[in-house]
């Protein structure tokens, strides 16, 4: 399967061009809508754990607390007086026009960036780099995608499941009937009741949702990695300004030890609200950008 994804190789020149970057007199789209607004809207999902998620009527996660010194930037570099900061929960299928339109400024949960993306948003450098997997039902005794071949699929809409779903089956000579679903609960209920056959998302997702379950064996992760895909935080496209400002705040995280101890928190430590640890190290794609950063 031909792989369309920048390298590791691409993200690690990138994290060292935006150490070289000079200061530049370019124009603020986005901190000059905040300043004017006094006000930044961070997008999220509200059930994408360890992402981000909420609980208590806060936003929590991993790609929060990364976009918190990006935050920080933003409300120096736009000079905003008593900077208001909105964290607005929106769907997945839905935040690429959010950003575009201007409704949220910031989109900091579990976003792939692919090609098809980076036409209309831009993309901080990954801060993960996740797998589409399939979870089925245990009670089928599945142990293999290709097992799947002419049943029922579902997906979330908007999400890049779709393509890795349909680059597999091409691939390996498989057919089956993908339906998209507007939110998680109701992919995970369609195939509890049997009405789809198997689920397709974010491997990290699908395994974190498994934890909360009070009978995760009802259901298995087949084993295929279908892609490999890097999550970034999104912003809007040709603001050069912000660009740089968060470009920055990602790699003075990775080369002060912030991205690490941000990635222990969420990956290796018990989290809220079932307060169940992940146990997933860092892989080696992102410990290879790490590297390239210091």
């Amino acid at each position: 399967m031909k792989n369309d994804r920048p390298s590791i190789r691409y993200f690690a020149a990138m994290l060292v061009l935006t150490t070289l970057l000079a200061p530049a007199a370019w124009a603020q789209n986005t901190l000059e809508r905040v300043k004017s607004r006094s006000m930044l809207v961070v997008g999220y999902l509200d059930n994408a754990s360890p992402f981000s998620f909420a609980n208590g009527g806060k936003a929590l996660g991993y790609s929060i607390d990364l976009c918190a010194p990006i935050i920080e930037r933003i409300a120096v570099a736009s000079g905003a007086k008593d900077l208001r900061v909105v964290y607005q929960s929106v769907e997945l299928g839905r935040a690429v026009n959010l950003l575009r339109n201007g409704a949220i400024d910031l989109m900091c949960a579990n976003l792939s960036d692919t090609p098809e993306r980076r036409k209309l948003v831009a993309f901080s450098p990954p801060v993960y780099f996740a797998a589409v997997r399939v979870l089925v039902r245990s009670s089928d005794k599945l142990g293999s995608v290709q097992q799947l071949a002419g049943k029922n699929l579902v997906q979330l809409g908007g999400s890049t499941a779709r393509r890795a779903l349909d680059a597999y089956a091409a691939a390996n000579g498989l057919k089956w009937q993908v339906a998209n679903m507007l939110e998680h609960d109701a992919a995970m209920s369609q195939l509890q009741l049997g009405q789809a056959d198997g689920y397709a998302r974010d491997d990290i997702v699908l395994s974190n949702a498994l934890r909360a379950l009070k009978d995760p064996a009802q259901f298995t992760l087949l084993p295929e990695r279908l892609s490999s895909e890097p999550i970034a935080i999104a912003y809007r496209k040709a603001d050069p300004a912000m660009q740089k400002l968060v470009d920055l705040s990602i790699v003075e995280a990775m080369r002060g030890g912030q991205f690490a101890e941000v990635y222990e928190k969420w990956f290796t430590r018990p989290i809220p609200p079932e307060n169940r640890a992940l146990d997933l190290p860092m892989s080696r794609e992102l410990r290879s950008l790490l590297a390239a950063a210091r």
